[in-house]
């Protein structure tokens, strides 16, 4: 190409923007660390969204369930895991903060799936189809109806949506 059509920075997307990539959990997520080192190494802006088994179901065998968190841990600026859906903007807001700022590069935030669908959807894979029977069914049920009063517990609160400021580092003339 032409001197005009080289990018003048190492980020293909815009002055101030970040590259985002979306994808499932397990392999999805593991076929990434190629392209997550090359955007370390190329000081690019990334924010890695990696779905997750429910949080219920973590470390318990469930389907695509990989400590993915530690695979990220060396080849980004950060990992974050959401636990609660009133997690999710406050935790993005501050991913991309992370791999803006300073020297831009990737960071990796691991959404479990239960907090990705809507409250009835999730409530009713939680409840089932039976009532509960015995002491042992009424704890069990007490217990994950807990759980799900606390996975969605100020979901619908209103959340700051400005801008984070980006923090570039600039060098002093004495520096230079």
């Amino acid at each position: 190409g032409s001197p005009s059509s080289i990018p003048k920075s190492p980020c293909p997307c815009p002055a101030g923007g970040i590259g985002v990539a979306a994808v499932t959990a397990g392999p999805g997520v593991t076929n990434t660390v190629t392209a997550v080192k090359n955007a370390q190494l190329a000081e690019s802006p990334l924010l890695l969204l990696g779905g997750a088994a429910a949080t219920l179901q973590k470390g318990r065998g469930a389907l695509q369930d990989i400590p993915q968190l530690p695979l990220f841990r060396t080849i980004s600026k950060a990992t974050f895991s959401v636990r609660a859906v009133r997690d999710i903007v406050p935790t993005l807001r501050q991913a991309i903060a992370t791999a803006q700022s300073g020297t831009p590069g990737p960071v990796f935030v691991e959404l479990p799936i239960d907090i990705l669908y809507p409250f009835h959807v999730v409530q009713k894979e939680i409840a089932g189809s039976k009532a509960p029977r015995g002491l042992r069914g009424k704890v069990v049920q007490w217990y994950l109806q807990n759980y799900l009063r606390n996975l969605f517990a100020g979901a619908w609160d209103p959340r700051d949506m400005s801008p984070l400021p980006v923090k570039v580092p600039l060098a002093t003339d004495q520096e230079v």
